[in-house]
């Protein structure tokens, strides 16, 4: 039986149609030995008995031939039907396969090379599947890793023309989905990358370069640029066809690009250093000050008592502006640095904003200055006692001291939806629009040589909006020229 099972299809087709012409060609031959013997046993008889006996032996013979060929057709039409039967079957697996259905598996029926070649077949379905299943799950490992990525990612081809760009520098420099295909300056419409593309391409070692992409909101990238290398059998494949020696790297690819955002980097390094200018130059004023009086008192001044007097104002009063803006840069850089920790707590704001009232009056009887409080029948607030006191002294401060003498400062409170709201309201000469902006920036002043005059800082509406914004409120300022000034903080009502 395993002989027989390794014999071929086409031998046993072979085989069955010698069988079958040798199991008719005995009979036919008994047939028509039997009529030639009748015809030669009437040796003597006449001749048409003779003639009749050799034609009926000549049609036994034709019937007996077509019956053979009948037969033998049957048995081929047959045989053909039960061996084409499971090539029908492979031919239709081999087709569902080329159609990218590999779950189906070829039938392991008949023998010999039908039955090998579905083994065949259902193995290389399965190691197809396997490796399918790995390429994918590389595929989805490489597009989570670059989806994830802070970083953006370009990946070019030899032409330039974009092969994958990921979800980082869509985002960075708002590409759109159409954008694979197209050249870097089409997606781009940046000069500069493309030239650092260009000469990347060009040389050997990586090109960085640094650019601002992006319309709405730019982003400023640093971009490494460098080119794609090819695996080592693709270089000696490449190497074999041509019949050249190259080292890998011949047959180049494309570039590749990684897209660092510095955004923030830069802006807070531009921060930085507008920091130290503007500190700087803070404390170079009271320190000149506070020096030449020393000198000059040094110089002799002390023996004019009048003299002496002045010049010992001129070193208080700039010492303790120094000594403002040195505790106000601790309270700033606590706060931004969240080393400030506020107790936040159910408060009944009235009290604070009499008390901070009353702190202030002397300042105000000085300037003329009246301060009307409307705060009646208020819900608490959820907030920290001393950061909401020091909130109401700097904005009730700067009232006073900006509004102009004989002015009128109002604060108000009130409950609306949900929040207490607290205004702090003058009738001075107003801000122009196009300072508040910037108004809660550190530093920033409206009329710098007037708030240094009245002993300003300039950080503190930068610490205000810090601290309103730790207790979980809001601040906001309307102004108007020759209408005055408002400040309303919002802070989250008790529960």
């Amino acid at each position: 039986m395993r002989a027989l099972r390794r014999v071929g299809t086409g031998a046993k087709l072979v085989a069955a149609a010698v069988l079958v012409l040798l199991v008719a060609s005995v009979p036919i031959d008994r047939l028509a030995a039997r009529d030639m013997e009748a015809a030669l046993l009437a040796e003597h008889s006449p001749r048409a008995a003779v003639d009749a006996a050799v034609w009926r032996s000549r049609r036994t013979l034709v019937i007996g031939m077509g019956a053979v060929i009948v037969v033998a057709i049957s048995v081929g039409a047959a045989t053909t039907f039960f061996i084409t039967r499971p090539i029908r079957r492979l031919t239709r697996f081999a087709l569902a396969m080329s159609e990218g259905d590999l779950s189906t598996r070829a039938p392991l029926r008949g023998s010999g090379e039908l039955r090998q070649l579905a083994h065949a077949l259902n193995h290389l379905t399965s190691e197809l599947s396997r490796s399918i299943a790995e390429v994918r799950t590389e595929r989805d490992l490489l597009a989570g890793i670059l989806d994830g990525m802070s970083e953006g990612v370009l990946v070019l081809d030899r032409d330039g023309r974009i092969l994958l760009a990921n979800r980082a520098l869509r985002a960075m420099a708002a590409l759109g989905e159409d954008v694979l295909g197209r050249s870097v300056i089409e997606a781009t419409r940046n000069a500069r990358l493309t030239e650092a593309i260009q000469l990347a391409g060009k040389r050997a070692e990586p090109v960085d370069v640094e650019v601002e992409l992006g319309r709405t909101l730019p982003r400023r990238l640093l971009v490494r640029v460098s080119r794609r290398k090819t695996p080592a059998r693709i270089g000696r494949d490449a190497r074999d066809a041509h019949g050249a020696d190259h080292d890998g790297a011949s047959a180049e690819p494309g570039l590749i690009a990684v897209f660092h955002d510095v955004t923030d980097l830069r802006r807070l390094e531009t921060i930085r250093t507008d920091f130290v200018a503007n500190v700087s130059h803070e404390l170079r004023t009271p320190v000149t000050a506070i020096s030449t009086a020393a000198e000059t008192l040094q110089l002799g001044a002390l023996k004019d008592p009048q003299e002496a007097a002045e010049f010992v104002d001129v070193i208080d009063r700039h010492a303790k502006r120094l000594r403002h803006l040195v505790d106000d840069l601790l309270d700033l850089s606590k706060i931004e640095a969240r080393s400030l920790r506020l107790s936040l707590a159910d408060l009944d704001v009235a009290p604070a904003i009499e008390h901070v009232t009353r702190l202030l009056g002397e300042s105000a009887r000085r300037r003329r200055v009246t301060v009307t409080v409307d705060a009646a029948s208020l819900p608490p607030a959820r907030c920290d006692r001393r950061a909401l006191e020091q909130v109401l002294m700097n904005l009730l401060d700067n009232a006073i001291k900006y509004a102009g003498e004989g002015a009128h400062v109002t604060v108000k409170a009130r409950s609306v939806d949900q929040q207490v709201t607290i205004a702090v309201a003058d009738d001075g000469p107003g801000i122009p629009p196009h300072h508040l902006g910037r108004i809660f920036e550190r530093f920033y002043r409206v009329d710098a040589g007037r708030s240094r005059d009245l002993g300003g800082t300039g950080l503190g509406l930068a610490i205000v909006k810090h601290l309103v914004e730790l207790m979980n409120g809001s601040i906001e300022v309307e102004s108007a020229i020759g209408r005055g000034t408002r400040f309303t903080v919002r802070l989250a009502r008790a529960a």
